[in-house]
């Protein structure tokens, strides 16, 4: 548990841990990166095989929001969409630009700029100490203003991990944050406000596996006794000696050990179990939507489900205390890559 200005080190190589404070620069251009025999790779292996992403949800007990903006180099992606839990209806919008053409990635979690264009569409992701804001426009149909903020004293999960032979993963997750702003969507007026709002976000950059595959779930919400609870899990990429799992209760962060994520591939709608390995987690998430996008573009392939929808069940805080968690809404995500 260490704090670092920069992620990779005088030597070239990255620091791996979880870290008490999110690192403030990922200096990713000072990594000494070597192919698989251990050859130091060139300019454009080392500028195509880096892989960012920055992923922000909002849940409510009406709607549920997730955005994202992902650079793979060969291709940039750009993705929000909106799911109605009463009515069922999800509206979406995705983009993709060849050679990460019009798109920004800052490589500073906790300052800078996200931002991709195509045509009259644009995603801007600010970052600042604490705090994300959002921006989305597509011509008159799509206008998406509002910030994510972490409460006083908040320690975010920040963890490094070593990613197959040669690559490494940095990533910043949190959630149960305050949220506020506004969403407008053809003739849909809705108000985001801290009493009905939860805010998360998912700050990805590194040398990850040439073939990528990742469970994850994200959730937010209000006990029954009032507290703030959110969580993070997830499995296939952050594991090697360290996991990025973990809850915050009323924004205090509890670190989680290596999970499970049991489910069926043919019905991805059907519930699914996380649990991890020592018995403090046992989740049920019931699915209410999805958004789901298969490519394979030459190079790259993705396979990959969003799902939103409610956790049931328990966790325990590190004294041995059972919290009972009742229709927290979220995601949870199946993902393959190749990249």
């Amino acid at each position: 548990m260490a704090t670092y200005d920069k992620l990779i080190g005088t030597d070239g190589q990255p620091r791996f841990g979880r870290f008490s404070q999110p690192v403030q620069i990922i200096n990713h251009r000072d990594f000494a990166y070597s192919d698989p025999l251990d050859n130091r790779a060139g300019a454009l292996a080392r500028h195509f095989h880096l892989k960012q992403f920055q992923f922000v949800g909002l849940v409510s007990e009406r709607y549920i929001l997730g955005c994202a903006i992902v650079s793979l180099k060969y291709i940039s992606n750009a993705f929000v969409y909106l799911f109605d839990r009463q009515s069922g209806r999800i509206l979406e919008k995705s983009l993709l630009q060849p050679l990460s053409l019009h798109c920004r990635m800052s490589n500073q979690p906790e300052s800078g700029l996200h931002r991709f264009r195509k045509g009259d569409t644009e995603f801007n992701f600010y970052s600042f100490p604490g705090k994300k804001h959002i921006e989305i426009f597509s011509g008159n149909t799509i206008r998406i203003d509002f910030t994510v903020e972490e409460p006083p004293g908040f320690q975010p999960i920040a963890v490094c991990t070593r990613t197959g032979f040669n690559g490494w993963t940095y990533t910043q997750k949190a959630n149960a944050l305050r949220a506020r702003g506004h969403i407008q969507w053809d003739n849909l007026q809705i108000p985001v406000t801290e009493q009905a709002f939860y805010g998360s976000y998912d700050w990805s950059c590194g040398y990850m596996r040439r073939h990528t595959a990742w469970n994850w779930a994200s959730l937010s919400g209000t006990l029954s006794d009032g507290r703030r609870f959110g969580a993070n899990l997830a499995n296939g990429v952050n594991e090697t000696g360290f996991t990025e799992n973990g809850f915050w209760l009323d924004g205090a962060l509890t670190a989680l050990g290596p999970v499970a994520f049991n489910f069926n591939k043919q019905k991805r709608e059907s519930p699914w179990k996380i649990q991890d390995h020592n018995g403090r987690l046992d989740l049920i998430f019931t699915p209410e939507g999805k958004r789901c996008e298969k490519l394979n573009i030459w190079l790259l392939a993705s396979n990959f489900t969003q799902l939103a929808g409610t956790f049931n069940g328990t966790v325990q805080t590190d004294d041995g205390q059972t919290i009972q968690l009742n229709d927290i809404p979220g995601f949870c995500e199946d993902h393959y890559a190749k990249w």
